[in-house]
């Protein structure tokens, strides 16, 4: 087996979102010449007993990353369990990996910038029908064990390294000790981590700036943030700005993306997962 690089992550871990310009830029780069996967490794079952500590950590993590977070979601929500959503990601990566990707992404959205309550399954399943997902597949596979029996094999992978969002763990299996990054590091540290399992930096796609690097960044990640604009471009704002524009992007919040109806042609859902 290749070289595989795993990320362990919760759909409700706020530094696994202050993550996610570093993660992109690893899916921009990486993606499509590494095996990569996204573990749902459930970061709690219980609601949080004391949100004024959640709401800190957010703030500080939105300084620290760039990324968008609403705090008044917890004013209006209590959050009872991140199993809910891990259980429905894992639902939609029973057919396919990169539909799970997006779903995950959409609830993350929803939740740190949406102010939505996620614990709710009736949402999620609107969140995925969005997406063109069928959320009576997904009720099927929620249904028959299969999503539960994938996310007990994430809580089990969660386990060996003690459940830290997001932890990145870097292996071959013809070497014993995996490289494990823990933490919403820096994107140097991770690049580091590959190079030291034996990957040539030579094989890094880096953004040039081409149409065909904006459209593909674009078909990645449909709903971008400037955080993660930023490091996959290397970029000033003002320029990506300017190019955004040239695309016909539209800003939506904290978000650019391309027009609804564009982005709804773009979606690549394996069939089984459509309506």
């Amino acid at each position: 087996m290749e070289l595989e690089v795993v990320f362990l992550e919760d759909p409700a871990c706020s530094w696994c979102w202050a993550f996610q310009p570093v993660e992109t830029t690893f899916l921009f780069e990486w993606g499509e010449q590494l095996r990569w996967r996204m573990v749902m490794a459930g970061l709690r079952d219980h609601p949080v007993p004391d949100p004024s500590l959640i709401i800190r950590h957010w703030q500080t993590a939105a300084e620290v990353s760039g990324m968008p977070f609403e705090p008044d979601v917890w004013q209006a929500h209590i959050l009872q369990s991140t199993f809910v959503a891990c259980r429905a990601v894992k639902s939609v990566a029973v057919r396919s990996d990169e539909a799970a990707r997006r779903l995950l992404r959409r609830i993350r959205e929803a939740f740190y910038v949406e102010k939505k309550n996620i614990d709710d399954l009736e949402f999620l399943f609107s969140l995925a029908e969005e997406l063109g997902l069928s959320s009576t597949d997904m009720i099927e596979q929620l249904s028959n064990g299969r999503a539960d029996a994938l996310f007990s094999s994430d809580r089990e992978e969660g386990a060996r390294y003690g459940f830290g969002f997001p932890t990145i763990v870097i292996r071959r299996p013809t070497m014993e000790e995996p490289k494990v990054l823990q933490g919403s590091v820096p994107y140097r540290d991770l690049l580091d981590g590959l190079y030291a399992m034996g990957v040539d930096h030579k094989s890094r796609k880096r953004f040039r700036g081409t149409d065909s690097d904006w459209r593909r960044l674009l078909e990645m990640q449909p709903r971008i943030t400037m955080a993660e604009l930023q490091m996959v471009t290397n970029m000033k704002t003002p320029a990506i700005e300017k190019c955004l524009r040239a695309m016909g992007v539209v800003r939506e919040g904290p978000f650019y993306c391309l027009p609804l109806e564009v982005r709804q042609e773009q979606v690549l859902i394996p069939e089984e997962m459509l309506y």
